[in-house]
């Protein structure tokens, strides 16, 4: 066990704090020897010997598929975009609009291929709700497109088998079920939007009445479904248009966390917090919450709050709203003046205020917070603007078909497109159902338990349809020919009513047979082809008093992790090792603690403990998270897997999610030690005194003028476009959807947890992550540091072979070939941005890099540096372009990664040359700054500071 942390020592230091102070985490906090040196080592000490084998597994994922050939080929009926970004050469790349399923929830996207590879996807501009944004899980997506350990063929009791074996097991299926109306045949299912699926899955009842389907999905982001029908009648989901709350109210709800509908609600706040600062309304957010989430990052106020708690919460914020109910909340001082806050500020914005719940909650509180909503809307008490409902499909519950197995009633169990060994409890009598059927990505935990397993497509290579998160049909187009003897999901329900095969692309055609083939292959270019309907009218919610219960003790709370959701992602290597936003860990997860809990207990971080819930008992590391409630245990599902692929396996421990919001749990010390990979403390910036992030009230957008030293040396760049870039810290949300564009487009290679461990991580954009004000309630906040690209930049002067220079443009550049790896550059910058090679990831893997990698990028050999070039490759393009079509160089064409897929679109870059371009609107706005300014490096990335209402910042 480590030395225990001083916590009233720390907080007396940070009681002591005054102004905009800032510190990264409790071991920086508490100066520990050994998170001194690591913060501040210029760089890592030498790399340990790994051995090949080890080497060749931990990277499998990333290197794509040693047996690829160099080029793939196109479906001939993909058809192109027909707005093509200006950055491309023609001939060279193809881009195709597609869609990347989520939890069910399309993700709207443009595909670009090189010699019929896919190598990149951006969100699709053209699309409403994507707007050319995407997230991090969508990014990745084009990484597990590639994985080697994706499953390949059909299989049965494991051992491979042809698709011709799978139709005669299926026609004796059918045979069977034909006599008995599909009595005996229950099917689990992903969860899934898509019109041929529903249409599908329509035919199948109407041919088996008695067939019976269950949801199978964990974290059901379509919240208060049950609810709903209760309330309602119908099972609904709402649809939230953020860009129109002047106020939001969460309970455990996290809109601007990980999620399939991330991107739509990120879009919608952030031009809520554009025309805020402008003048146009509010843009406030009260966060009760358990565990720290984004959301919580970007409130206004913040409380920190057990999930037991919750219904005294609401109800007393529905008494505060003038409701008339009979019980009595119980509250403490903090609460109430939460709730206070949080009714004057809905009642000052009438009709432009939303209440978002958990849909782990209560079915009492989430029917009460319907009410609530339909209160706070327009008088006349119709759906206001910001709130619509959505009807969806009636699916029974994996309880009920736990049920069914018990009584033995299930003949045959197909599992589609899921994984419910994983991520539930499915009964014993499974074992006894005599034809079991698994259809999936992987050969999973679940698929190992039944007699046949069929692979399916992945999104990139094979034909679907499924709706975004406004409503609108999305055409899953393919980007390349399937690589695997795989077939759709289409395919495959297809397979189950006529035991044949059917092209997918027929069967989704079938599906939009109403629509011309002029429009259809319109709809095929701009990636969609039927608009959001409009909102279901629904009656008027009852109020409904929640029941005040209270858990004695401790209480786990259960949340999906950031990086690989339920475990659908473990194998993806770019997201193990994306740091998670608030922890910023790695390649684990964790069991989190509050300060005060840990301090009671005597616990640090990567301390084993052993947590005891109703029917699950975890063993894993500490995590202390400040502003964490006291009272809780937060568990990370996603991880413990045995048969998510040479990456993803036996990482973390395995946890199951909860119906409920929470459940009673026990907590021991095991006496182990964990060793964990958090990028938290991996750099400590100079000059304390000038805070990294700064702070303006609404009420008074400027800061003080920055004092500029004179530099004796001439200016570096002096002709041509002059590149910069300003990134908004009241717009980013630290949701890590940047980092991972940037390792896609610039060819960045994993590491492994034992070199982010020792600090070597290979990202050329890190988000650093800033705690404000005391252990129990810190404030968040995010900072995304690429390269500063210096304008008297200290690594050029102290380069002993001239490796990195200065371009006439203002672009700080590397010169791969002539690097010798002193790590000079990387000791004299102040930012840290650089980033050593100390291994070569590209040995003996040039056949597979081929298949993903940017071939317009470099792929680094050991022993050299690696830094953010502002997408040269895009810069070069676009000018190549231009100059093609006889045109002058558009600066303003030109878009780097992470700011195409920002789904706050918090980053502007461009031409700072021309006062009419939006970077320079960006450097005249009064929120304007330069990190560590007094250094005298000139940054070319430069920031505007973060925006807090009046009163919140006047401490700073």
């Amino acid at each position: 066990m480590s030395a225990p942390l001083d916590f009233a020592a720390l907080r007396d230091q940070l009681a002591g704090l005054k102004g905009q102070a800032y510190w990264r985490g409790l071991e920086a906090l508490a100066a520990s020897p050994e998170t001194q040196a690591l913060m501040e080592a210029e760089f890592p000490g030498a790399a340990p010997l790994m051995d090949r084998r080890s080497f060749l597994q931990l990277m499998a994922a990333s290197l794509a598929m040693a047996g690829l050939a160099a080029c793939g080929k196109t479906p001939e009926q993909a058809v192109t975009a027909v707005n093509q970004p200006v950055s491309l050469t023609p001939g060279v790349a193809a881009w195709y609009a597609t869609a990347i399923p989520f939890c069910g929830v399309a993700q709207p996207v443009l595909g670009k291929t090189v010699a019929g590879r896919p190598i990149k996807l951006e969100g699709n501009p053209e699309h409403p709700m994507s707007g050319g944004t995407c997230d991090a899980f969508t990014q990745a997506a084009i990484l597990q497109l590639y994985d080697p350990d994706r499953s390949q063929a059909p299989r049965l009791k494991g051992r491979e088998t042809s698709w011709s074996h799978v139709l005669a097991a299926l026609s004796g299926m059918q045979q069977a079920l034909d006599g008995v109306h599909g009595k005996g045949l229950h099917i689990a299912c992903g969860a899934s939007s898509s019109p041929t699926l529903g249409r599908q899955l329509d035919q199948l009842q109407e041919r088996w009445p008695e067939a019976r389907l269950y949801h199978a999905e964990a974290f059901n982001e379509t919240v208060a479904l049950h609810s709903s029908e209760r309330v309602f009648g119908q099972p609904l989901s709402p649809r939230v248009h953020l860009e129109q709350a002047d106020v939001l109210v969460c309970l455990e709800y996290d809109p601007l966390g990980s999620g399939p509908r991330q991107t739509a609600l990120q879009r919608g706040w952030a031009e809520r917090r554009r025309r805020a600062a402008k003048g146009e309304g509010g843009a406030l957010a009260f966060v009760a919450e358990s565990i720290p989430t984004l959301t919580g990052a970007a409130a206004t106020a913040r409380l920190p709050i057990a999930p037991s708690r919750l219904p005294d919460l609401l109800l007393a914020l529905s008494q505060a709203l003038g409701e008339t109910l009979s019980a009595t909340p119980r509250m403490t001082t903090a609460q109430q003046h939460w709730v206070d806050a949080a009714a004057a500020a809905l009642k000052a914005h009438p009709g432009r205020g939303f209440i978002g719940v958990s849909p782990q909650a209560p079915e009492a509180l989430q029917a009460q917070v319907m009410h609530l909503n339909q209160r706070l809307g327009h008088p006349d008490w119709q759906v206001p603007s910001l709130l619509g409902y959505a009807l969806q499909r009636r699916w029974d519950s994996l309880d009920q078909l736990n049920r069914a197995l018990t009584a033995g009633r299930v003949t045959h169990l197909l599992m589609l497109d899921c994984n419910p060994l994983q991520t539930s409890q499915l009964a014993r009598e499974l074992q006894q159902v005599p034809f079991r059927l698994h259809a999936g990505l992987y050969y999973d935990e679940s698929a190992a338990e039944c007699h046949w397993h069929l692979p399916l497509n992945h999104a990139l290579d094979g034909w679907s349809d499924a709706r975004a998160a406004d409503g609108s049909a999305c055409i899953v187009q393919p980007l390349i020919e399937p690589m695997y003897a795989t077939r759709t999901l289409h395919q495959v329900v297809d397979m189950l009513l006529n035991a044949a095969e059917v092209d997918a692309l027929q069967l989704v055609r079938a599906t939009w047979v109403p629509i011309p083939e002029a429009q259809w292959r319109q709809a095929l270019a701009d990636g969609w082809i039927e608009p959001a309907a409009p909102p279901i009218e629904v009656a008027d919610a009852p109020a409904a008093t929640p029941a005040l219960t209270d858990i004695d003790g401790l209480q786990a709370v259960i949340r999906p992790d950031p990086t690989v959701w339920d475990g659908r992602f473990a194998n993806c290597g770019w997201l193990q090792e994306l740091p998670k936003p608030i922890s910023t860990l790695t390649w684990s997860n964790v069991i989190g603690l509050s300060p005060r809990q840990a301090e009671q207990l005597g616990l640090g971080n990567g301390d084993g403990v052993e947590a005891t819930l109703a029917d699950q008992v975890v063993r894993g590391p500490v995590w202390i998270e400040p502003g964490q409630a006291d009272e809780v245990i937060a568990l990370y599902t996603g991880y413990g897997r045995t048969r998510a692929g040479r990456v993803g396996n036996h990482l973390g421990y395995a946890v199951r999610p909860l119906e409920q919001l929470c459940v009673g749990a026990t907590l021991r010390a095991t006496g182990e030690r964990y060793r964990l990979a958090a990028t938290q403390v991996h750099h400590h910036l100079p000059g304390d005194e000038d805070p990294p992030i700064r702070v303006v009230a609404r009420d008074a957008p400027q800061l003080p003028t920055q004092s500029i030293p004179v530099s004796l040396y001439s200016p570096a760049a002096d002709g041509g476009p002059q590149w910069g870039m300003v990134i908004d810290l009241d717009l980013c949300t630290g949701c890590n959807a940047c980092v991972v564009a940037c390792q896609a487009e610039n060819n960045i290679a994993v590491v492994g947890a034992d070199q982010v461990a020792q600090g070597r991580s290979l990202h050329w954009l890190r988000i650093d992550h800033y705690y404000q004000g005391p252990l129990e309630a810190p404030r968040s906040r995010f900072q995304p540091l690429p390269c500063m690209h210096c304008e008297q930049a200290p690594c050029e002067t102290g380069c002993p072979v001239n490796a990195t220079v200065h371009s006439r443009d203002g672009l700080n550049q590397m010169v791969y070939n002539r690097c010798i790896g002193t790590r000079t550059c990387a000791s004299y910058c102040p930012y840290k941005v650089r980033r050593f090679n100390w291994l070569d990831y590209s040995a003996d893997a040039a056949p597979s890099l081929q298949a993903q990698r940017n071939p317009e990028v470099t792929v680094r050999a050991r022993g050299v540096m690696e830094k953010c070039t502002y997408c040269i490759q895009r810069i070069s393009s676009a000018r190549v372009d231009d100059r093609q079509q006889g045109a002058d160089f558009d600066t303003s064409g030109v878009v780097t990664a992470c700011q195409q897929t920002c789904p706050s679109q918090a980053i502007r870059f461009g031409d700072i040359a021309d006062p009419a371009s939006a970077v320079s609107q960006a450097r005249r706005d009064p929120r304007h700054y330069r990190l560590l300014e007094a250094l005298g490096t000139r940054p070319r990335t430069s920031y505007l500071a973060r925006i807090e209402e009046e009163g919140a910042a006047d401490e700073h």
